[in-house]
């Protein structure tokens, strides 16, 4: 008897971790899967789709050649491309429409897809951090110089709309067919950031308009979303014993190793240092009113998760060329030489902790309050890092996600 597909969902799956993301999870899954491309630009999405085809095909005949030395079967995927921008939520709610129509169940969410726009690098800030920070050089992304966000046509930030609302307007518009995969809950995952920054933060320009690093407030509103999501989920009677049962999500975080057989770092650790950028300033605006728009939810089986990729080499910052070679060879040097795990480099290393969370089993092993990162040794072996986003503060996230909430009411409203 055939055995039914599980659907995926990868946004931004044209290039880096996200075509990574699709590649790693159909190599390393033990069930057959249809997995859709949602990218922006159609030309690049076709030259991914071909690329996948042909890494697939090679796995398929590998397997074939092997099978007496295989553990485990190959399935090849169904691979389909689906045109959306997460910056529109004309294009969101138009992909909704069609995922709706073509499918009755969603199995992964990969909400993977963001923009980090930069108009520079900060030099003189580049040579004090060789001297003070090499660390940050390295691991951070303040040294770019980021252009205050512009609205979009929807009056929203720009790179809020790409990295969080386009993504929150999609889950809100499939969260019945991610809530109808019965043997095991649908999964929304985060292609969070190391960076996330709470003070980067301020509730009362909680899009970060007016933030020095939009990219990182974004992030940060990321994590505060992918835990938040998991207590509306849990319906409007929530409490933490809730969570224990409905997600099995906060008993620890397991940390054993992901399908591809790779180590991971053990005990959970808290995910935020103090960095140099909090400021009293940053921490006086950081309050919370007391007033909320929050939306009443019945319980849904669906769980939601941050990962992060560790430093991926990739073009996003729209740097230029030279540049971009030029901090590849420094990660390079900096793993290997100083052994900073961080390095992930590439897109494969980078998607390792997407897929880890989405195929492990089972789901009562995962922390919803943890951030899982990819890590990398000195020459190349993976490992995860598992961390607690120890900054978390339920009532914070309960303003973000109502305001989110009030913007998505007002975007249904309008597009009638």
């Amino acid at each position: 008897m055939a055995i039914e597909r599980k659907v995926a969902i990868v946004t931004g799956a044209n290039s880096g971790v996200g075509y990574s993301i699709v590649q790693r999870l159909v190599d390393e899954s033990p069930f057959p899967l249809t997995v859709i491309l949602a990218c922006r630009n159609k030309a690049r999405a076709q030259e991914a789709l071909t690329s996948l085809q042909v890494h697939f095909s090679a796995r398929q005949m590998q397997h074939i050649q092997n099978n007496k030395k295989q553990q485990r079967v190959f399935h090849a995927p169904e691979l389909k491309i689906e045109l959306v921008d997460v910056g529109s939520s004309s294009s969101v709610l138009a992909f909704n429409a069609r995922i709706l129509a073509q499918h009755d169940r969603v199995d992964f969410l990969f909400c993977n897809a963001g923009i980090l726009p930069s108009v520079g690098l900060m030099w003189g800030k580049i040579f004090t951090d060789m001297f003070k920070s090499p660390r940050d050089l390295v691991t951070r992304s303040d040294v770019l110089v980021q252009p205050k966000q512009y609205l979009t046509e929807d009056g929203i930030g720009n790179v809020l709309a790409c990295n969080v609302f386009g993504h929150y307007l999609m889950i809100k518009g499939l969260e019945e067919v991610l809530s109808k995969t019965e043997e095991d809950p649908g999964r929304v995952i985060w292609t969070g950031s190391m960076t996330a920054e709470k003070a980067s933060f301020r509730i009362d320009d909680w899009q970060g308009l007016e933030a020095i690093q939009p990219y990182e407030s974004s992030k940060w509103v990321t994590d505060l979303l992918a835990i938040r999501l998991n207590e509306e989920w849990a319906g409007s009677d929530f409490s933490d014993s809730d969570m224990a049962s409905v997600h099995s999500a906060g008993a620890g975080g397991d940390a054993s190793a992901a399908s591809s057989g790779s180590e991971t770092s053990g005990a959970s650790t808290p995910t935020r240092r103090i960095t140099r950028s909090t400021s009293k300033t940053a921490i006086a605006t950081n309050t919370t009113p007391t007033t909320t728009t929050t939306a009443t939810t019945t319980k849904k089986h669906i769980i939601s998760l941050c990962t992060q990729p560790g430093v991926v080499g990739s073009g996003i910052g729209g740097l230029a060329a030279w540049i971009v070679l030029l901090r590849l060879a420094l990660h390079y040097a900096v793993r290997i030489i100083f052994g900073e795990h961080n390095q992930t480099i590439t897109g494969h290393h980078g998607a390792k902790s997407n897929v880890y969370v989405a195929l492990k089993q089972p789901v009562e092993k995962l922390d919803y309050r943890s951030k899982y990162g990819s890590c990398v040794r000195n020459f190349g072996q993976e490992f995860l890092k598992v961390e607690k986003v120890v900054e978390y503060e339920r009532s914070q996230a309960e303003v973000v996600v109502g305001r989110l909430e009030a913007l998505r009411q007002e975007v249904l409203v309008a597009k009638k």
